[in-house]
């Protein structure tokens, strides 16, 4: 299996948001044809508000580069990494990277003011260049614009190793898949029909409990959350 690259990911993530905005617009543009027309109209009364706009220079830009806060969050808590602002970034940032801000700025007659990566936690603690962190801008819109990638891809196991650290939903997936599976494989004790289904029920609750707890302890004593909760968190480990 090939490696996942995070860039990537992150664009079909966004593919997928425009696709969603694109549906929910159409439905919002059927359902309230008034509200549109008087913004609408609005909008036409101060029609020259968008010439004088001090944000156009965001048109300027690669529009297969910006990318929405929910698209980079789908990213975040499927691979559990953090997106958080650049000055608690560990590590060194390349001087590809910082050419490549230059490029920009220089190319929209503008600078960037605040910078996010987005990279393993482990990113924020300790200095390493194997993992892959990912430069980006934040813009005045909401966006946030790809500078720059480096490191090395994710290997494509780690998807599904950081699977059950998603949220509580996946955990539970996950352990009732190991329990269903112990369930399948531990050696018949009753010849009974029912007594040997009763049995492997058991097991089966009892091995999914088990995990559940486990791993709910395990979390509180190490500080830990799911990455649905932590993904642009400073603080929560």
């Amino acid at each position: 299996m090939n490696d996942i690259n995070l860039l990537e990911e992150m664009a079909n993530a966004q593919m997928e948001f425009e696709q969603s905005c694109l549906i929910n617009e159409v439905k919002s543009l059927l359902e309230s044809d008034s509200t549109n027309e008087i913004s609408i109209a609005d909008r036409i009364s101060k029609g020259s508000s968008l010439s004088q706009d001090k944000f156009g220079w965001i048109k300027k830009l690669d529009e297969t580069r910006k990318y929405n806060a929910e698209s980079i969050e789908k990213i975040c808590i499927r691979f559990r990494l953090r997106f958080l602002e650049s000055d608690l970034f560990k590590g060194d940032i390349p001087s590809e990277a910082i050419r490549e801000v230059k490029r920009i700025e220089s190319s929209i007659g503008t600078t960037f003011s605040t910078f996010k990566i987005i990279a393993p936690q482990e990113r924020f603690n300790l200095k390493d260049s194997t993992k892959d962190p990912i430069l980006m801008a934040e813009l005045p819109n909401g966006q946030f614009y790809y500078i720059f990638q480096w490191g090395d891809d994710m290997k494509w196991y780690e998807e599904i190793l950081k699977y059950p650290f998603r949220h509580i939903g996946a955990l539970a997936a996950t352990s009732s898949a190991i329990g269903l599976l112990v369930a399948i494989l531990v050696p018949s004790q009753f010849e009974a029909v029912h007594s040997e289904f009763f049995f492997r029920f058991f097991m089966f609750s009892m091995t999914t409990c088990l995990i559940m707890t486990l791993s709910v302890i395990t979390a509180i004593m190490y500080s830990k959350d799911f990455s649905e909760n932590v993904w642009n968190s400073k603080f929560i480990k």
